[in-house]
């Protein structure tokens, strides 16, 4: 490793998959491998035979930052051992191997999954950009290289307007994330502390932002990487457990949460993305 460039050796490690599984909305293609933000860091990723390389345009004096958001050292191999042996949760494990989650900075991810409500994922990625260029700190880059933009402060965001971030092509979401900028800003909301919260608490801590349901707050707690046991249940998840699990059966969600946690176990949130990234785009 040196300032600008970095390996880490790393085994079972679907980059690919891994940025473009719907929980980082940031990641997008160049050159041979991925380019996005993580942080005050424009950074590119490439997979290699070996791990993963990574580089950024100005110089790191220690990558722990990168390879804590890429959770490099989470031992893969006793997350999947804890999935059940049932044969859904087997064929997605087969179809997603290398797939991981990342840990998201908690404020970026409490406002991009806010942005999210009822988008399809290239219209979200279109709201942060827009969002990130208007009110981000301008990055680094190579030489040559478009401009590229930190995720803005809670403090700057909540300086905004509602119609100010709705220029952001955010819509009635506009309000939801400029309250709950306010709300962290000011310390009302204490996002560091979630993570000395059951589940349940840090959950109903989130859930009383506007525009925050229990989808959402499980994202956050889960990308973050605050409670594995978190487990999102959006459409595709209903529509996995409900085929895969309760074949001919009406459930609720109710019965739906109930089921994932009991059944998933200390790792239901990875088996969710696994579930998921397996629904969305690999399975019939």
């Amino acid at each position: 490793m040196d300032g600008l460039r970095a390996l880490f050796r790393v085994r079972n490690y679907d980059l690919a998959s891994t940025l473009n599984s719907g929980q980082a909305f940031r990641w997008v293609p160049y050159g041979d491998g991925w380019e996005g933000v993580v942080g005050n860091y424009w950074v590119w990723l490439r997979q290699t035979s070996t791990g993963i390389e990574a580089r950024t345009a100005r110089p790191v004096p220690c990558w722990d930052w990168l390879s804590d958001y890429l959770q490099i050292d989470v031992d893969i191999r006793s997350v999947l051992r804890s999935f059940p042996k049932d044969a859904p949760m087997q064929a997605a494990v087969r179809a997603c191997r290398g797939l991981r989650l990342l840990r998201q900075d908690t404020w970026e991810c409490l406002a991009s999954f806010i942005c999210s409500s009822n988008k399809q994922i290239v219209q979200i990625r279109q709201i942060i950009a827009a969002l990130c260029e208007r009110y981000g700190q301008p990055l680094d880059v190579p030489s040559g290289h478009p401009p590229a933009f930190a995720f803005p402060t809670p403090a700057t965001l909540a300086q905004c307007t509602e119609n100010e971030l709705r220029q952001c092509r955010m819509g009635f979401r506009a309000p939801h994330v400029r309250a709950a900028a306010i709300e962290v800003a000011t310390g009302r909301l204490r996002l560091d502390a979630l993570a000395e919260l059951p589940l349940d608490s840090a959950r109903q801590a989130l859930v009383r932002l506007r525009g925050v349901g229990l989808k959402i707050a499980d994202c956050v707690l889960l990308y973050s990487g605050i409670h594995p046991r978190a487990f999102p249940l959006d459409t595709w998840i209903r529509r996995a457990l409900s085929k895969l699990y309760f074949p001919g059966r009406r459930v609720t969600d109710k019965q739906l949460r109930e089921f994932a946690a009991s059944h998933f176990g200390p790792w239901a949130g990875y088996a969710q993305q696994y579930l998921f990234h397996y629904t969305r785009v690999i399975a019939d």
